[in-house]
């Protein structure tokens, strides 16, 4: 291993809380539900539990092993790889830098929701229902005609992302050792609030329906692809690996530390938040159901549409505990984003930068959280809901993805595989076969370029994606290239001399 002084996490336990928090976010509410709803209940569980194995658990122990073999973030470790290869853990840290600024934008309307809630705003009964979309829409984003309609900042989205910045800031400046503390809790309270919202809709009038689609196993889809498309991009995805955070969350590990088991505790927590949450979700959307006499199909319950639409709408229509409900639901939604935001600009962007220039952490902190704040402006005027998205497909998608398969390929045939899996067995109690090598140099990439290939170029290189004007939906392209172009002049900057350890 390359550096002996390293700041840490405090204990086991703030490590796997810290790894979970990263892991679980918005999408394990108002995604990971709706698919497995989608791809037939039972049918898209064990493609989601086979890609876990085939792609989720081997990659997370390489990001894992890697960052605690080198002591260092993504860039320390492909450039201890070989130098030439450290552009490859800069573009990981950029497409974090990226996500993050808009993704703490989303924070920002959970924040505005749950303030909502306190008097349901949006109006109670069928009329409030039916006002949910337009008050989500245009009183909220207050949403313009297009991409070229920028407008001006929605000014209560953008004072509430500068208190989501203030909250990330004083959890982040003092390093792994709060945040790894902080975690502990930041993870508890979103689980309790997915049981206290799993009581209150399986209470309400048809939840049993809406949980039967839910649930209803189908198994003649397992011959789709599309099914498998969704299980590994909703993996590579919800588990936030590709973002460069990992490396140094594993970095910040001590010596002995059970790597393996680790990365295993990590999937499986997150899966079954994901899953449980099916329950909050999807006993709303029978109960919506029955109360508007609609078949599943007209209710939404995937995405944006999903939080702050058709759950807005359900609340609406409860019999009691309106405001109560939609408080604990946004809260719930703050919680599960703050920590991956956290993992995201410390862990993705801080600690490189930290890890190359020798920079004070607690300046760095505070300066990427201000750049981070200044992007995410772009994000609250009034045509920023249509560059979110353009923006997310870059990065979460094809960014997190092609990051991803590259370094697995240069992991497993530069440094190598066995040399990998045998610094993850001198750490951990269950040793990893053969079998793991080949995982990384052949299965993970191929599952990841297979997904880039066939849910994207396929797509998004026939026609405009999401049938944007064809200069807004090139902004895919040009951000994505960008990013890997500063990748490369952050590799040739001039790093600071140093004897190692941590920067205070």
């Amino acid at each position: 291993m390359a550096e002996i002084n390293r700041e840490r996490w405090t204990g086991r336990a703030p490590f796997i809380f810290a790894a979970i928090g990263s892991a679980i976010g918005l999408g394990n509410v108002w995604r990971f539900p709706y698919l497995t709803y989608k791809f037939g209940g039972g049918a898209f569980l064990v493609t989601y539990i086979v890609g876990l194995f085939l792609l989720g658990i081997p990659w997370m122990m390489m990001e894992f092993g890697m960052g605690h073999h080198f002591q260092k973030g993504a860039p320390g470790v492909f450039s201890g790889i070989g130098k030439k290869w450290e552009w490859l853990g800069w573009w990981p840290s950029l497409v974090a830098f990226i996500i993050v600024t808009y993704y703490t934008v989303v924070i920002a309307w959970t924040l505005q929701y749950t303030l909502s809630s306190l008097t349901v705003a949006w109006g109670t009964g069928q009329a409030g229902a039916k006002a949910a979309g337009d008050f989500f829409f245009k009183s909220v984003l207050q949403l313009s005609d297009g991409p070229g309609v920028l407008g001006a900042p929605v000014w209560s989205i953008l004072g509430l992302l500068a208190v989501v910045w203030v909250l990330l800031f004083l959890v982040m400046y003092r390093g792994a050792r709060v945040i790894g503390k902080a975690s502990i809790p930041l993870v508890i309270i979103p689980w309790v609030l997915i049981i206290a919202l799993i009581i209150r809709g399986i209470t309400l009038p048809g939840a049993a329906e809406g949980l039967n689609y839910y649930l209803a196993p189908t198994f003649k889809g397992l011959g789709n692809p599309e099914m498998w498309f969704a299980a590994f991009s909703q993996i590579a995805f919800s588990l936030s690996l590709g973002m460069a955070g990992m490396f140094a969350y594993g970095s910040f590990v001590a010596r002995k530390s059970d790597l393996s088991n680790n990365a295993a505790i990590t999937s499986f927590s997150d899966t079954a938040t994901s899953f449980f949450a099916g329950f909050a979700v999807f006993s709303l959307v029978g109960f919506i159901m029955q109360a508007m006499n609609v078949p599943i199909d007209k209710v939404t319950a995937s995405g944006l549409g999903l939080a702050f639409v058709t759950y807005p709408a359900g609340v609406s229509m409860m019999p009691g505990a309106n405001a109560l409900t939609g408080v604990l639901f946004f809260l719930c939604l703050f919680f599960l984003g703050f920590t991956s935001a956290y993992f995201l600009a410390y862990g993705g962007v801080i600690t490189p930068l930290v890890d190359k220039f020798g920079w004070n952490k607690t300046k760095t902190t505070f300066w990427v959280c201000v750049a981070c704040f200044v992007v995410g402006i772009l994000y609250t005027t009034k045509g920023g809901l249509y560059w979110l998205d353009i923006i997310d497909r870059s990065m979460s998608f094809y960014g997190l993805l092609i990051t991803g398969a590259l370094a697995c390929l240069v992991v497993g045939w530069g440094f190598g595989a066995k040399k990998l899996r045998e610094h993850l067995n001198a750490t951990s109690d269950i040793k990893v076969g053969a079998w793991f090598d080949w995982m990384i140099k052949v299965v993970v990439p191929a599952i990841l370029l297979f997904v880039v290939i066939y849910g994207g170029f396929m797509k998004d290189l026939a026609k405009p994606y999401e049938g944007y004007p064809m200069w807004a939906a090139s902004m895919i392209w040009v951000v994505l290239v960008g990013t890997l172009v500063i990748a490369f002049i952050l590799q040739s900057a001039k790093a600071k001399a140093q004897k190692g350890g941590e920067t205070k």
